[in-house]
């Protein structure tokens, strides 16, 4: 069973397949139902998945009023764990019968699952995270795919100046999945652009206090540029800032980017000095910009 790493506030439980209705990851109920309409659970199986799903479950949680709709594009639910942390092991039966079945599924946690829409004393429910042109909060489920994304677009900055693993393993175009996924703690934020349902940008945010807020790995696939994507992604982030109760973000660039810093200027961004590192080729640039 997983453990909740770092106190995450929500928990789903989903399988791999996509639900018709929402274009999102079929949850656990879904999935084991899926297995029940293929003709491959047992008599007490069924028995089993029946309790818990139209038994105890009606019983004890209330049924969001959006449950019932056959339109596709409905919300998708998370436990809060705070309340149903328990939740996990009650349905450990039905993970069970995924694994017996040779259906992945993943147990996901996260402090940002979606724009909320619905929300009672045991759940949530939020509009997923791919919809054409969307932002939205990842989870830690996300993160091979985002350090992949992140590297793709910063290695043109690092081809521009001559950055490479033995110069500069340090550099955002070198990161890796561990490297992403230590920064995963109380106050970071992390958000992507989807295009087509295809993740494409990138932007995290940091509480570092006092208001102030640090945005690292702004990115946008090369391929993906010039439509506009980096700056909804700033804008997003900006407001964000504002949502959170913050007045400052503050970023680092490298300080020989010129195209890069005019950019940021050009966007609200103003420079504050620069610092050099024994470690790194380049020199850091500082800019911060304050909130709407």
């Amino acid at each position: 069973m997983s453990e909740n790493p770092n106190n995450m506030k929500y928990v789903r439980i989903q399988g791999r397949e996509t639900a018709y209705r929402t274009g999102m990851p079929v949850g656990i109920f879904a999935a084991v139902h899926r297995l029940q309409q293929a003709g491959l659970l047992t008599d007490e199986e069924k028995v089993i998945y029946h309790e818990i799903d139209q038994v105890w479950f009606d019983e004890n949680l209330p049924n969001p009023p959006f449950y019932d709709d056959d339109k596709p594009g409905k919300p998708i639910t998370w436990f809060k764990t705070a309340t149903t942390g328990f939740m996990v092991g009650k349905l450990q039966p039905l993970m069970d019968m995924l694994e017996k079945y040779s259906k992945p599924y993943d147990i996901v946690y996260t402090n940002f699952p979606g724009r909320i829409v619905y929300e009672d004393e045991w759940q949530v429910a939020v509009y997923g995270d791919n919809a054409p042109g969307r932002i939205s909060p990842l989870s830690e489920a996300h993160l091979p795919m985002c350090a992949e994304v992140i590297r793709q677009s910063f290695a043109t900055a690092a081809q521009d100046f001559s950055l490479t693993k033995e110069n500069c393993p340090g550099h955002t175009s070198f990161i890796t999945d561990e490297r992403l996924a230590s920064k995963i703690k109380d106050g970071y934020y992390p958000f992507g652009y989807f295009a087509d349902g295809k993740l494409v940008g990138f932007a995290s945010l940091t509480d570092v206090g006092s208001g102030t807020y640090e945005m690292n790995d702004l990115a946008v696939l090369p391929e993906f540029r010039h439509f506009g994507y980096g700056q909804a992604l700033l804008n997003f982030c900006k407001e964000k800032v504002a949502e959170l109760g913050g007045n400052k973000i503050t970023i680092g660039i490298i300080e020989e980017n010129a195209v890069l810093k005019e950019w940021y200027a050009a966007n609200g961004f103003v420079h504050t000095g620069t610092q050099t590192f024994e470690q790194l080729p380049f020199t850091v640039g500082y800019m911060k910009c304050g909130t709407p």
